[in-house]
């Protein structure tokens, strides 16, 4: 039960990290370069097994962790853009629905069971996601497609979720698993730099010293969100079919308080109603099953 609350405590500060780097006026893709220069680095210093960066490319693993290191970056700095422009609920929400994706994979590839209250789960994340990311700004035409970030959110989270249960399943051991995020991490570091070394010699744009340090934070606050999570999956101290759901209700509703408490949030009678189903859709899939 440990790692499962230091997992809710490290991603619901995971994702106010990117509230404080817009308050502070740091440049978020900038730190989250940095980020993955630490995250990458902690998972091969930690690793019992014998894979090192030179070796990793055998694996078996290796081709998943490069395409989820693209998918990694490119969702972190949507992450990033919504948390800044709409607010922490707004990503967390999108983020933490995403977890019909992977029942839904479940029941398609791994013969787990449909069920009524997986359906209803499942309508109502949907819904949640729309009705949360729905901000009153109908007027000001720069808004007018911003429900889609929210909903790249939500699609790469669920493939991200999806191919590290796959993983857990068919590629990775628990002596080599820091490895495999590892080579994630670093691989949206190559991918990012491209993309960095692009913005500062083709776009003259500057890099910011302060993005430094706020990345050095990101990257070990980022690498603690998958250990814990890994830790607390290993621990069997409950199935993953109802820990997966916990977590993300936890987090979700953490970080929502936060949000309002401490960022001064204004969320519409519209996004509360998306708050609650999301809370009611995460119950239903994780703990109804549990009881009938």
């Amino acid at each position: 039960m440990l790692f499962l609350l230091l997992s809710v405590l490290v991603s619901t500060l995971f994702g106010i990290s990117f509230k404080v780097i817009s308050n502070k006026g740091i440049n978020s893709f900038q730190a989250i370069i940095v980020n993955y220069v630490i995250a990458g680095s902690l998972g091969f210093l930690t690793t019992q097994s014998s894979v090192t960066p030179v070796t990793v490319s055998s694996e078996p693993f290796f081709p998943l962790a490069v395409f989820l290191g693209i998918i990694f970056i490119s969702s972190l700095f949507v992450i990033a853009e919504t948390t800044s422009r709409q607010g922490i609920s707004v990503a967390q929400v999108a983020n933490r629905m995403s977890v019909v994706i992977p029942i839904c994979i479940a029941v398609l590839f791994y013969g787990d069971q449909i069920s009524l209250s997986k359906i209803i789960g499942i309508v109502l994340a949907v819904v949640a996601v729309y009705l949360v990311s729905h901000k009153e700004t109908l007027g000001q035409q720069k808004d007018k497609f911003w429900w889609l970030f929210p909903l790249i959110i939500f699609v790469c989270s669920g493939i991200i979720d999806s191919s590290i249960n796959y993983a857990q399943r068919f590629l990775v051991n628990d002596t080599n698993f820091d490895a495999f995020l590892s080579t994630i991490f670093s691989t949206a570091f190559i991918f990012g730099f491209i993309v960095l070394v692009y913005q500062l010699t083709v776009k003259k744009e500057k890099f910011q010293v302060k993005a430094i340090p706020a990345g050095i934070i990101l990257g070990t606050i980022n690498f603690g969100t998958m250990y814990f999570i890994m830790l607390a999956l290993s621990s069997n101290v409950m199935e993953p079919s109802v820990l997966f759901p916990i977590n993300n209700l936890s987090i979700l509703t953490l970080s929502t308080i936060i949000s309002v408490l401490v960022f001064k949030e204004k969320l519409s009678f519209r996004n509360w109603v998306g708050i609650g189903l999301s809370l009611l859709a995460i119950l239903i899939l994780g703990l109804l099953p549990q009881f009938v």
